[in-house]
């Protein structure tokens, strides 16, 4: 009785020794829509005087603020026709998230407008890959 339980007991623990030697998988990416594709990359709101800020949105999800120290994105996603977009901030110790969506207007290739909750007078963003500045 003794003996089988030995040889069980050496048998796994020599398996868990063995390294795994097998490829290692690549990480999963986000299925991004065809549409929300168009919306990886810098996108800037070009203001009076030619300053301006915005985000860049990653095709993993990820999202960062663009010349704007205030905002912090932690995420993105595109659904039926808005852009939502997740902002974290400190509050106390903890940090609170807060997601919100804007409906979008698409003008090109290059630029789209982005009217935020409640509001019919939209921001309008440009693809912009020069002089990106993340924070």
């Amino acid at each position: 009785m003794f003996k089988p339980l030995l040889i069980a007991l050496l048998s796994a623990t020599l398996t868990a020794c063995v390294p795994d030697t097998g490829p290692t998988p690549p990480p999963a990416e986000t299925a991004l829509t065809k549409e929300a594709k168009y919306f990886v990359g810098p996108w800037v709101e070009v203001l009076p005087g030619g300053t301006g800020s915005g985000f860049e949105l990653s095709a993993d999800g990820s999202a960062k603020a663009i010349d704007d120290p205030q905002t912090i994105y932690s995420s993105w996603r595109f659904a039926d026709g808005k852009l939502y977009l997740t902002t974290a901030e400190t509050v106390g110790n903890a940090i609170k998230t807060t997601e919100t969506g804007h409906r979008v207007e698409i003008i090109d290739e290059t630029s789209f407008r982005m009217f935020s909750q409640g509001s019919d007078w939209p921001q309008v963003y440009h693809y912009n890959s020069a002089d990106v500045k993340l924070q």
